[in-house]
């Protein structure tokens, strides 16, 4: 029996309407791949060598990860995404990809699954059955969009090293145990590898430390637990593993800019 197991960890994502005051530098939380599509108005991303315009009613692909800025001249609003794969293999594969790719709207609908998105994000299935076609229309999108890439930009397997497949085993381990604290020598034990040597092959693949990976996936979750306006952010923080809820807010509003409060009240308004 095959175990499919290329599944994605959702984000966050929603509609926006935003204007010229909507200038993003690149900061951690852009370490993942993003999908826009804008419904009125442009916006412009760049990376270390360019500028990409992005214009209304096209489909986009942003890997995060290659991202210096992001900003909007006059107005636009877009549907958007953010996820990152839970398949290491599919990780790296995205994370060679172009900081921008158009992807074919004839092909992918996204906005069709906005309505499962929302629903998603804040749990208001009526059933588990519900909840559960919610996930299959985000899942069955987003391996969409994930194949169209690699056929557009074939990925060479002599890039997907061994040592790479290696720390999958950490992966899994902070995939699942998240909330809870994690040392370094726990993760490279998981591996078989010397802590300095895990540490440099993890980011050397992810683009990012072994911390900023469970930061990422701590943040992750705090953003869905924020979409419940009855949670207690004290309450939250507890349950994200941080020792009090200060700890917890300083923590969110370095990586989010913003308040876990803010957050819980504006939600709708913001593109994080």
């Amino acid at each position: 029996m095959l175990y499919l197991n290329q599944t994605y960890e959702l984000l966050t994502g929603g509609y926006y309407s935003g204007n010229s005051s909507w200038n993003k530098k690149h900061t951690e939380i852009d370490n993942c791949f993003k999908i826009y599509q804008l419904t009125e108005g442009e916006v412009f991303v760049c990376d270390n060598d360019q500028t990409f315009n992005l214009q209304k009613n096209n489909l986009y692909f942003i890997n995060g990860n290659k991202l210096n800025n992001q900003y909007c001249n006059y107005s636009f609003s877009t549907h958007w995404l953010h996820f990152i794969p839970k398949s290491l293999t599919i990780y790296q594969g995205l994370l060679s990809l172009p900081t921008v790719v158009k992807l074919p709207t004839e092909k992918i609908n996204f906005p069709d699954v906005m309505p499962q998105l929302e629903k998603l994000l804040t749990s208001t299935a009526s059933s588990s059955w519900e909840y559960s076609l919610n996930i299959l229309h985000i899942q069955t999108l987003l391996q969409t969009i994930t194949l169209e890439l690699f056929t557009q930009y074939p990925i060479d397997q002599l890039s997907i090293s061994i040592e790479t497949q290696r720390i999958e085993p950490a992966m899994i381990y902070m995939n699942q145990y998240y909330k809870e604290p994690i040392k370094l020598e726990q993760l490279a034990s998981q591996c078989c590898m010397s802590p300095n040597y895990f540490h440099k092959i993890f980011k050397n693949t992810l683009n990012m430390t072994p911390a900023n990976y469970l930061t990422l996936l701590r943040m992750n979750a705090a953003l869905q637990l924020l979409t419940d306006k009855q949670q207690r952010i004290k309450n939250i923080a507890y349950e994200l593993g941080f020792t009090d809820d200060a700890h917890f807010c300083r923590s969110f509003k370095k990586y989010y800019g913003i308040s876990p409060g803010e957050y819980q009240k504006k939600r709708k308004d913001i593109l994080i």
